[in-house]
């Protein structure tokens, strides 16, 4: 899905909501203290995280390690794929489940039933088009 009008601050709102949704439920990745992490963009439009625990900011862009991102490898993947979508304005359907039951019982995350919270978010704010998966009917 591409949604025509939308620039990168624009898509950086969005991406920074679906943060909040995240940080608020479950395990509460992305959160610490109080803090929340976040994307921003610099003055050249290019992607930065901050990290809610180690308070760095983080280029996205960089392909080696992450120093001060603290969430662990699969949350960095996503972080490059909401990056990719800030970028290019394309959505690919985030891998936030469900997952098979053979990984980690099938709650990779360890959310439980708030998955359903962060899969609903995705859906809303347009970072996936994939409904089957989201509990939601047309």
């Amino acid at each position: 899905m591409f949604i025509l009008g939308m620039n990168r601050n624009d898509r950086v709102k969005i991406t920074n909501e679906f943060i909040v949704t995240i940080a608020k439920c479950g395990r509460r990745f992305f959160s610490h203290n109080g803090n929340i992490s976040f994307f921003e963009l610099d003055h050249r439009q290019r992607v930065w995280f901050v990290d809610s625990y180690s308070k760095k900011k983080i280029y996205t862009h960089y392909s080696h390690e992450w120093k001060g991102f603290t969430q662990g490898g699969t949350l960095k993947t996503l972080i490059q794929h909401i990056r990719d979508y800030i970028m290019a304005g394309e959505t690919k359907n985030l891998n936030i489940g469900p997952w098979p039951s053979w990984i980690s019982n099938g709650d990779l995350w360890g959310y439980g039933q708030d998955m359903q919270q962060v899969r609903d978010a995705a859906y809303r704010l347009g970072l996936t088009q994939d409904i089957k998966n989201h509990g939601i009917s047309k």
